[in-house]
């Protein structure tokens, strides 16, 4: 029993969504901007340091 032709191809874009940096980026500065906006200021705070945490990991 042998693989599809495409498997390889949709294992690679599957892989490539799942190591994009777009998504938990985006997450985390919508969950910023949602906990300023709900006054939590340690969660607004925390949120922040998540996301400078992931840019200087070379994440980005």
């Amino acid at each position: 029993m042998t693989a599809a032709p495409d498997a390889p191809a949709a294992a690679g874009r599957l892989r490539r969504a799942l190591t994009d940096p777009l998504p938990p980026a985006a997450a985390l500065a919508l969950l910023a901007v949602a906990a300023a906006a709900r006054d939590a200021t340690v969660l607004c705070w925390a949120s922040v340091g998540a996301l400078a945490g992931y840019a200087l990991s070379g994440s980005v």
